[in-house]
């Protein structure tokens, strides 16, 4: 069963003003244990696809199935269940809680469904994810007093945490020098090839795209391209003749 799969999905703006449709019939399989880039110009419809697939917005047309279950026959209280419990998001602006220590936002997902921060399993499971991404010795430091790079670190251990059957992660690298965002990117690589996680990145580095297993263009809200393998000249060889 795949970790993800979409059948023509479209997705309508009411009043939006644009040429078209954000997405336009987007049929798309990922298989578990994945990293899939989407990438293409600004306004192509790579942020409607990952909010689409991961539950934020429904489409106008089509179906998303995340593991099998179709997303639109859930109820809001259940669809937000899911997306706590089964989705890891990873974000540029990062969304850390700034009173909380590192250990704390690490585990939010946790505390969320109920599980008592004082608990001796909720403090070990988040230093386990926090030790994955190097930063145990920084459990207890809030997020001023951590880098930029150190930052991402502990939105992705908070996207581990609940073992999701699927991690988005839009622009991850955006906001990141070189270095760190290699970095950043290694630890994604690292969540498929070490701990079998599915991970879906919309990006606009080719750079960032090469750590992935595999890449899609989209260009109008359609996929334009596919890449097996990406490299980044491949990859920037594809948004050259899309942009052609």
């Amino acid at each position: 069963m795949p970790a993800l799969r979409l059948d023509g999905v479209r997705r309508v703006y009411p009043g939006g003003g644009g040429p078209g449709p954000a997405l336009d019939g987007v049929d798309l399989e990922l298989a578990r244990g994945r990293f899939l880039a989407v990438l293409g110009r600004s306004g192509s419809g790579k942020s409607t696809l990952l909010r689409c697939a991961a539950g934020l917005e429904r489409p106008t047309a089509g179906t998303v199935r995340l593991a099998g279950t179709p997303l639109a026959g859930l109820r809001p209280k259940a669809l937000t269940r899911l997306r706590r419990d089964r989705i890891g998001f990873v974000f540029q602006e990062l969304n850390l809680v700034p009173s909380l220590t590192a250990l704390q936002n690490a585990a939010l997902p946790l505390l969320l469904a109920g599980a008592d921060e004082r608990d001796e399993r909720t403090r070990a499971r988040a230093l386990r994810v926090l030790d994955e991404v190097g930063l145990a010795d920084r459990a207890d430091d809030p997020p001023h007093r951590l880098s930029g790079g150190q930052r991402q670190r502990v939105a992705i251990a908070r996207a581990l945490i609940t073992a999701p059957e699927i991690v988005f992660a839009d622009e991850p690298t955006g906001a990141l020098d070189p270095v760190t965002a290699d970095e950043v990117l290694g630890l994604l690589r690292r969540a498929v090839d070490a701990y079998g996680h599915t991970v879906v990145m919309v990006t606009h580095d080719p750079a960032a795209a090469a750590y992935a297993d595999e890449a899609i263009v989209l260009d109008r809200g359609r996929i334009v391209r596919r890449l097996a393998a990406p490299s980044a000249a491949g990859v920037l060889g594809a948004l050259r003749a899309v942009a052609a």
